[in-house]
């Protein structure tokens, strides 16, 4: 019996009633798990609170008081999904311990196959299921059968937040307990933890289980130091959020939504901006989970290295999206062979890996698309590394600053032309294509295009000062009422350039 059913039948029961009740009100307080909203920060300063007021020799209730923190987060925008998350993570735990007590090769895959069958099972029950539907019965169609079957909209489907990331986590502990890479965990509120800790629950970084379930056990002491990293790193990824992306939206929603009403330059302007959004929407997030998660004595991965400074796509595929491109390469290329064999058998694995990555995204044609597009340029890549060894004085020009600036500019050209194709509506990003390459009439963008300029040049001198080393060095001599300055300009900055209709996480659907 569903949930919403099993609250009618118990309506005269006084306990369900308040059960149900608290979850609505909950849903009311803390509508969604954004962490750029006041009522986040209401949840967390409580959450901070009652975690750092339990004394430090009881850890397990500290781990407890996260458990449920991280359940109440994303029961918060749908209880019904939360224990469904508990529930497979509960059932992974048992194959865990199932597969760390037996000695029997055969058993043991077993239940390797059955663990990542549920997990994959349910992601594709909740994300794919639509979208194979709809392809097999256009396929019946075209045969001339008529399968009695309305197509279904894919983005009106109901996604669970996060669950493509916390498959991944739960797939990777299961094979590396498998492998006996690390012990199956035994304590069940730690491996709770491992799953749902909310700072990473609903959009990574995909967090690995010998990681994360190694610090669980650690004692966790109040650290000034980890504070002021943590209290840093959400305000810049506030600020990225908030004062960019947003504001960035603005300019390409408009276009990426209807790209026959605008102009070429207008659509080029609009690439231009959803490739800045996408990265301070999505690393911004980052900056914020790992943030907080300082600020909970925990460490979690860099997802972000300044991506859009790679001089070619396998460095850009070593800076964007950290934790999901070491998945890949160490769960889907290494198994499939990877840089093993012939050449043609590494550029296989390399198109297969990347057009998973694209689907893992989402069940549209453009993600897989934009997947197999990536792996086309990653194979692109190692030809041309091949062609460049009997060439030194081109390998010698490519290495200067004119041609590594020249690099980066190709390689940011051509990520955001795969941008494009990054939405699920595939006949969209035809129309964007046409329109970049066609000279079009149509609309103009009603937005003053300086402040698109500014933000670029704004970007790319940020990480640039980074990458050159010279922000470590101001940093360093930087007194702190300076830095706490700086710091709360971010935070007013945020506030003031955000929209007044800010927009949700683009990694969210994911």
């Amino acid at each position: 019996m569903s949930l919403p059913l099993l609250a009618e039948a118990s309506a005269a029961e006084p306990a369900f009633q308040s059960g149900f009740a608290y979850f609505r009100w909950l849903h009311e307080l803390l509508p969604a798990p954004f962490f750029h909203t006041q009522a986040f920060l209401a949840f967390f300063a409580i959450v901070l609170f009652v975690y750092w007021s339990v004394p430090r020799r009881f850890q397990m209730t500290r781990v407890w008081i996260l458990v449920i923190a991280s359940f109440h987060f994303y029961a918060a925008w749908s209880y019904e999904l939360a224990f469904l998350v508990t529930g497979t993570t509960l059932a992974d735990y048992i194959f865990g311990r199932i597969m760390g007590h037996s000695e029997r090769p055969r058993f043991r895959k077993l239940i390797l196959f059955t663990s990542i069958g549920m997990n994959l099972g349910i992601l594709c029950y909740f994300k794919y299921r639509g979208f194979f539907l709809n392809e097999l019965f256009d396929g019946m169609r075209k045969l001339g059968m008529e399968p009695g079957y309305e197509k279904m909209n894919p983005l009106a489907i109901f996604i669970p937040f996060g669950i493509s990331f916390y498959t991944f986590e739960a797939i990777s502990y299961a094979v590396d307990v498998y492998k006996r890479k690390i012990p199956a965990e035994k304590s069940l509120p730690r491996f709770l933890l491992f799953i749902l800790f909310f700072p990473h629950l609903v959009a990574g970084p995909i967090v690995r289980a010998g990681d994360l379930l190694r610090q669980t056990r650690r004692a966790k002491r109040w650290n000034w130091l980890r504070v002021q990293v943590g209290v840093q790193l959400f305000l810049i990824g506030a600020f990225k959020k908030m004062a960019i992306a947003d504001r960035m939206a603005l300019f390409c929603d408009p276009v990426f939504a209807s790209p026959e009403q605008y102009n070429s330059v207008a659509v080029w302007f609009a690439v231009l901006a959803y490739a800045v959004r996408i990265y301070c929407d999505f690393s911004g997030y980052s900056d914020m989970a790992v943030g907080a998660a300082h600020l909970l004595g925990y460490k979690l991965i860099n997802n972000f290295n300044m991506p859009y400074l790679a001089a070619n796509v396998s460095d850009f595929w070593r800076r964007w999206h950290i934790s999901l491109s070491n998945w890949l390469r160490d769960y889907i290329f290494i198994p499939l062979g990877g840089s093993r064999g012939s050449r043609w058998l590494n550029y296989r694995n390399l198109l297969i890996t990347m057009t998973i990555g694209g689907l893992w995204h989402g069940a549209a044609w453009g993600y897989i698309l934009w997947g197999l597009a990536h792996g086309l340029m990653l194979v692109a890549h190692k030809q041309f590394k091949d062609y460049c060894e009997n060439k030194p004085r081109l390998t010698a020009f490519l290495e200067t600053m004119f041609g590594t600036g020249l690099r980066i500019c190709f390689t940011f050209f051509c990520v955001s032309m795969c941008w494009v194709l990054f939405q699920p509506e595939l006949g969209k990003a035809l129309a964007i294509f046409e329109k970049l390459f066609h000279i079009q009439r149509g609309q103009v963008l009603p937005l003053n295009n300086r402040s698109l300029w500014y933000t670029v040049i704004f970007l790319f001198a940020c990480q640039w000062l980074v990458r050159s080393g010279a922000w470590a060095w101001i940093y360093r001599r930087l007194p702190a009422p300076v830095l706490g300055v700086g710091y709360a300009v971010c935070l007013c900055a945020a506030l003031v350039l955000a929209p007044d209709n800010g927009t949700t996480f683009i990694y969210f659907q994911f």
